[in-house]
């Protein structure tokens, strides 16, 4: 049997080095996807264009903007000219935000009166305008904090201490850095369409080319050919997630909290399920387009969408709750997290392991009865 595969495994390890073009995509593509999707996705909203009507004019309005634009969360878009300019800048994209200041915003501080103060956000991109209103509210919250000690201190009231002393304090992410969140996830997300869409691929280009006939006419069983097929690719996807890891850890500050063991394990057991996933691929499609298409759709697009990526699964609709326990996506970038952010040991995440047990047994073992049957 281990000659069997060791052959099968030579004979991919020889096209594989005579195919310099592949091989480099192999190793190379991870890495660069790592950085494209690093940089380009990041839900960290800063630097937000807030435009100012200030129809106040005085030192008490120029304080309160002063508030705004000493954070790194807002820059200064430039002044509004009046109300009927405020569509006109938003539309524009001059701006996301535009502060209004009353008039009378000075005179009705000084006499100790509640003053509104608006402010008109660009609602085209929902989740950004909802990130700003929740900065807004917090600059505003504490101004107004400010705001009222003072005036109770000019008119020699003593505040009292009652009240909640709010000290929020942030585990595993201080900074909440969404780069820390997205990057063992985009690690799921490369590996899965690595492991997937390149042994689908390169087993219909065998078959494209006439040689695959070759392999199933020795005597070897269907198991001994997917694991010839499969092996070379496990070590090249293994040592992808090496370099992933280690370009994370080097330019995103991403650590590994939990146990590398355990982390080994969990990508082991993963990638045996997925690589298996392409070579079952290949049974059903007989050229390399097509084979690219299908292990595609079952990689990429439910990966991104539906494994909680970037979506969280909690607020997708109850149909595509259920249909996530199906994907094997769901359960490795779940443990990724669990091991890297939080550093849970294999007691804490025992619940995303077994289903990836489950699928690294069920779908060779598919593979390999749909192989003996049907064939390539």
């Amino acid at each position: 049997m281990f000659e069997n595969i060791a052959t099968i495994y030579l004979k991919e390890f020889r096209q594989l080095k005579r195919d310099k073009l592949s091989l480099s995509a192999i190793i190379l593509v991870p890495t660069l996807m790592l950085l494209l999707y690093g940089y380009a996705l990041n839900f960290d909203v800063k630097h937000v264009r807030l435009g100012v009507l200030d129809e106040s004019m005085t030192k008490e309005s120029r304080q309160l903007q002063q508030k705004f634009f000493s954070t790194e969360y807002f820059d200064f878009a430039g002044v509004v000219p009046g109300e009927t300019a405020i569509d006109k800048f938003i539309q524009d994209d001059r701006s996301k935000a535009v502060l209004v200041i009353p008039r009378d915003y000075a005179k009705q501080l000084l006499l100790g009166k509640r003053v509104d103060v608006q402010v008109i956000l660009d609602g085209a991109n929902s989740n950004t305008a909802t990130i700003i209103m929740g900065y807004v509210d917090g600059v505003l919250q504490n101004y107004s904090a400010n705001l009222t000690a003072s005036y109770m201190n000019r008119k020699g009231f003593r505040m009292a201490p009652a009240g909640i002393d709010y000290r929020p304090r942030v585990y595993y992410n201080p900074e909440l850095k969404s780069a820390k969140f997205l990057i063992p996830g985009l690690i799921g997300f490369i590996l899965m369409i690595l492991s997937i869409v390149t042994p689908a691929i390169s087993v219909v280009r065998e078959k494209e080319r006439g040689t695959l006939e070759h392999i199933s006419m020795a005597p070897t069983t269907s198991l001994e050919i997917i694991l010839g097929k499969t092996t070379l690719y496990f070590v090249l996807s293994l040592v992808a997630s090496v370099l992933v890891i280690g370009a994370s850890f080097l330019l995103f500050d991403v650590t590994i909290r939990g146990s590398l063991l355990l982390l080994a394990v969990t990508i082991v057991i993963f990638l045996i399920g997925t690589l298996s996933i392409g070579v079952l691929i290949s049974t059903f499609t007989s050229s390399q387009q097509m084979a690219f298409l299908v292990a595609s759709l079952l990689s990429i697009l439910p990966t991104f969408i539906l494994s909680g990526f970037v979506f969280p699964i909690n607020s997708m609709a109850l149909p595509l709750q259920l249909v996530t326990y199906l994907l094997p996506g769901r359960y490795f970038l779940s443990a990724l997290r669990a091991i890297m952010l939080k550093g849970s040991g294999f007691a804490d995440i025992y619940n995303q392991i077994y289903p990836l047990i489950i699928f690294a047994i069920a779908v060779p073992a598919f593979a390999s009865i749909r192989l003996s049957r049907k064939g390539f």
